[in-house]
């Protein structure tokens, strides 16, 4: 310990302690892997921006095509980045259990269970709803 501290004072660095974490089985460490790959993902995309920036001015005052071809490249890479993080949240979708609400299209074949004086009132009262927009 003595050492660590010397050498600390010499370079003039001081070391934080190092919390200890519990980790939690289950969705909770989905959770922050969710998070952890979620924040990789954007940072890499923010930095793979001001890169893509500086290369097409480099490539521009250059005008050498192998330019061009790195500045391609990380588009394309960058393309791939956004992609997987779209990816990461729909796995998150699916380990979680989110389920979209299924929406009714159109139904054909519908039964009506009554009698054909029941169904014209039935109709009459939905005529009486639809106001005339003349």
């Amino acid at each position: 310990m003595k050492m660590e501290k010397k050498l600390n004072d010499l370079f003039n660095i001081s070391i934080k302690p190092v919390d200890v974490v519990d980790v939690k089985e289950g969705k909770s460490e989905d959770k922050d892997d969710f998070t952890v790959a979620r924040e990789t993902l954007r940072d890499m995309i923010t930095k793979n921006e001001d890169v893509i920036n500086d290369l097409v001015s480099i490539a521009k005052q250059s005008e050498h095509p192998r330019a061009f071809e790195v500045v391609a490249e990380l588009v394309k890479a960058q393309t791939g980045l956004a992609k997987e993080l779209m990816t990461l949240h729909k796995i998150k979708k699916d380990v979680d259990g989110e389920q979209e609400p299924s929406k009714i299209g159109t139904q054909n074949n519908i039964v009506f269970a009554g009698s054909t004086a029941d169904l014209m009132k039935m109709i009459s009262a939905e005529r009486a709803k639809i106001i005339d927009s003349k």
